[in-house]
């Protein structure tokens, strides 16, 4: 169903380099070099920010491989853009190309998920990150955007990667000197300028960076199915639209559900996916304005009860998730406090014919039951 092109690369995407770079050397000048008014000076760190989490946005195609073939250039033209995330070429593509991608919404191996019931009961550091998550019904996950990408960069390169071994021995060494030597830079960085305009070259920017991530990142899974056996992008993943100068701006990516079934098509060809998996897949395929996404995102919980239920720690308050045709999440159950991991039933071979009979229930027993 998709034209030839769709499967090529798309060097011509390293034009953003020159805009964002100029935007971010031109405005540390200004900041520099000038006495302007601090709310200009503001205005100067939103706009170094969101070039930053633009810069993101490229590499990640970068080290797709949609931008480029050779190796070492992807490294080397990631590398610099991935800078003040302080994130190496092989750490993002151990934490976002292997783990993410194949493990998606699979409570524990992917690690942009909050798990299940079972994971936040079980390990401490689950419990307490999922309190700054979205959703949570804690006053800290409003901070949340402006910091977890950054945040979530630290705990894959010290947790993630070394519980499900991202790395050899060797490897790792490698992977803590390049995060080592590029906290040095910015660090260099600080003590240069000072630490009132380090504020507005990077601390502020950073924060806007982070937004510039994450709008996209929350919404894009976390209120979808959990998929522990399979990994359909039909059912864990969510495409949010914006208007069409943000969409170009942003190199298409909130074309998500387009990206987890061909994650090695440039995101130019984005449009062309989502038409196809429109027309074969029907109200199967998820697509929501990105302003509604981040409304139900804070309105659900984000740890799965069950593959299709969400749960409020603190309350035992049950949601949907995402419905199979589009259903917004909506409250369906409560359970006990403190919450426990649903009991699975396990299914009879099927070469055994069993006879149900039938009784009334309650209708609590009833959806309990269900």
């Amino acid at each position: 169903m998709l034209p030839p092109e769709v499967f090529e690369r798309n060097p011509w995407q390293l034009m953003w380099l020159i805009p964002h770079l100029a935007i971010i050397a031109a405005s540390i000048s200004a900041l520099l070099l000038t006495n302007i008014h601090w709310g200009y000076r503001l205005l100067l760190a939103v706009a170094i920010g969101h070039s930053y989490g633009c810069l993101m946005y490229l590499a990640h195609e970068i080290l797709h491989g949609t931008v480029v073939k050779n190796g070492t250039l992807q490294n080397w033209l990631s590398g610099i853009c991935m800078l003040p995330y302080c994130i190496s070429p092989e750490h993002w593509k151990a934490w976002h190309n292997r783990s993410h991608h194949c493990h998606t919404s699979k409570t524990g191996r992917d690690p942009d998920s909050f798990g299940d019931v079972y994971m936040n009961r079980k390990a401490p550091f689950a419990k307490f990150t999922t309190k700054l998550a979205p959703g949570s019904g804690y006053l800290r996950s409003w901070f949340f955007m402006g910091f977890w990408f950054s945040f979530h960069a630290l705990v894959t390169l010290f947790v993630h990667s070394k519980v499900f071994e991202y790395w050899k021995p060797a490897q790792r060494r490698k992977q803590l000197a390049l995060f080592s030597a590029m906290v040095a830079f910015w660090a260099g960085v600080g003590y240069a300028v000072g630490p009132y305009n380090f504020a507005f070259v990077y601390l502020l920017p950073m924060v806007v960076a982070n937004c510039v991530q994450m709008f996209y990142i929350s919404t894009n899974h976390l209120f979808c199915d959990e998929t522990q056996e399979e990994n359909d992008p039909l059912i864990n993943s969510l495409t949010v639209s914006t208007p069409r100068w943000v969409s170009w701006l942003h190199l298409n990516f909130g074309y998500h559900v387009e990206h987890h079934v061909m994650p090695y098509a440039n995101s130019k060809h984005a449009p062309t996916i989502q038409a196809a998996l429109k027309e074969h897949f029907g109200t199967r395929y998820h697509e929501m304005p990105l302003q509604q996404a981040l409304r139900v995102l804070y309105e659900t919980p984000p740890v799965h009860l069950s593959r299709q239920e969400l749960v409020d720690m603190r309350t035992g308050i049950v949601y949907s998730t995402l419905g199979p045709n589009g259903e917004l999440p909506h409250v369906v159950d409560q359970v006990a406090v403190p919450v426990r991991p649903r009991k699975r039933v396990k299914n009879r071979p099927a070469a055994v014919d069993v006879p149900v009979t039938e009784t009334p229930q309650e209708d609590g027993e009833q959806n309990r039951a269900a």
